[in-house]
């Protein structure tokens, strides 16, 4: 989907993407984010979670490659993020996924800005995460 095929009001859901511990593990390692509380079971339990926790960041990245897959914005920049607010966790074997809006179009030199409301949903509905990009 290009900036000439989007308008305002244009909504979509993703399909789901399974999260394991094993991706937790390498993108933890890998960003540096190697955390107890992505880490560790036990860890995260002692601050009242029922297991170790997804990064945001990565929830984010997962939500930019579900949009992709779908063709949303496939060769778009992300350029603004605002108001994102997280709302429950995402532990191993939880799938999520997400949801958007086209709120805002502005063209500007070859193509335009496009401003998106989205949410990351888990597989139950829950959300757990919402804000806006453009």
């Amino acid at each position: 989907m290009f900036f000439e095929d989007v308008y305002e009001g244009y909504s979509f859901k993703t399909g789901t993407k399974p999260i394991t511990g094993t991706e937790i593990d390498i993108i933890a390692q890998m960003s540096g984010m190697d955390l107890p509380g992505f880490l560790d079971d036990e860890f995260a339990k002692g601050w009242g979670f029922k297991a170790r926790v997804v990064p945001g960041a990565y929830l984010i990245a997962c939500m930019m490659g579900l949009m992709a897959k779908q063709g949303f914005l496939a060769d778009a920049v992300w350029t603004t993020a605002d108001g994102i607010s997280w709302k429950t966790p995402v532990h191993p074997g939880d799938k999520i996924y997400a949801e958007a809006e086209v709120i805002g179009i502005k063209e500007i030199k070859r193509g335009g800005l496009v401003t998106y409301a989205w949410t990351i949903n888990k597989n139950n509905g829950s959300v757990v995460a919402q804000g806006q990009n453009t």
